[in-house]
């Protein structure tokens, strides 16, 4: 196991789970800023979890992440970002 990994589900189990995502979503906001210029990103709270809003270039993008997946993240701390990712590529804001 990466030690980066160990670290993450360190975090995934002792952080609330609104902290762990806005840890996620600021991890990724910075990565896409590094290729794509101007993001922002605002986390809400939603029935079924927490809302990521992204404005990435002018275009909005709204991802969900569930709470579910946020408990789930103590066994598969990148599970977030993938799902992330995986929206982005839909959309085609990443290749």
């Amino acid at each position: 196991m990466e030690r980066n990994e160990i670290v993450r589900k360190i975090m995934a189990n002792r952080r609330p789970r609104d902290e762990f995502a806005r840890f996620v979503v600021t991890c990724v906001s910075q990565q896409l800023k590094e290729t794509h210029g101007e993001v922002d990103v605002e986390i809400i709270e939603a029935e079924k979890g927490y809302d990521s809003v992204w404005s990435i270039n002018g275009r909005e993008v709204i991802v969900l992440l569930e709470t579910e997946e946020l408990k789930q993240a103590k066994n598969q701390p990148y599970a977030i970002d993938e799902k992330l990712w995986q929206r982005f590529r839909q959309v085609g804001i990443v290749k």
